[in-house]
């Protein structure tokens, strides 16, 4: 019966993936040990290009409440933590948490970003997808059978594994793309 729910768990999630082109894990990528704090995130930063404006609200020194505005409309809500490996800035975006009973119907997809925090702007690298099957057959990582770079990858190894892969890979070239996923803008804090 429990082999039959995580089955069910895994397929629900598919259909839950199955609408983005990105790599996408059911366990978080980094451990709470990596995590840092960075007040300088908190606040209000746009990409003008995909018309996107996200408030960054700090709940702790190291975690964050994210709300997403898309094309004016389009409300997403998330959770974020900052983390640091070696040299490299990483944001982990996870779905917010929840309490109420939607939570057990939907399953955590955590992202992985490389971040660039200088002064006003915000740069998000997302993990690339043209390298990323070839790693993770190398790497031995497990992903979900129907993942491919065209649908987005699922990712199901817990966070120690994970958290040695990212080790393993942050250094290589094109772990990460070339172009920032997302370019933001700090916005003004506005006055009082």
């Amino acid at each position: 019966m429990k082999r039959f729910f995580s089955l069910l768990l895994v397929l629900l999630g598919l259909c839950l993936f199955g609408c983005g082109c990105l790599v996408r894990s059911l366990y978080p990528w980094l451990s709470e040990e990596t995590r840092v704090a960075d007040p300088s995130l908190a606040g209000a930063w746009q990409d003008v290009e995909k018309e996107c404006i996200v408030f960054f609200n700090s709940t702790t020194s190291t975690n964050y409440d994210v709300l997403m505005v898309q094309e004016g409309e389009d409300v997403s809500r998330f959770s974020a933590s900052l983390h640091r490996l070696d040299d490299a800035l990483l944001l982990q975006v996870a779905p917010e948490n929840r309490t109420d009973l939607g939570a057990f119907a939907t399953l955590p997809g955590h992202l992985l970003y490389k971040a660039v925090l200088e002064g006003d702007a915000l740069l998000l690298y997302a993990v690339d997808l043209d390298s990323f099957a070839e790693r993770a057959g190398k790497s031995k990582v497990a992903v979900l059978p129907d993942s491919a770079k065209d649908k987005g990858f699922i990712l199901l190894p817990t966070t120690g594994d994970l958290e040695a892969f990212v080790r393993a890979q942050l250094h290589e070239p094109g772990f990460f793309g070339a172009e920032p996923f997302f370019t933001f803008r700090h916005l003004p804090a506005k006055a009082e």
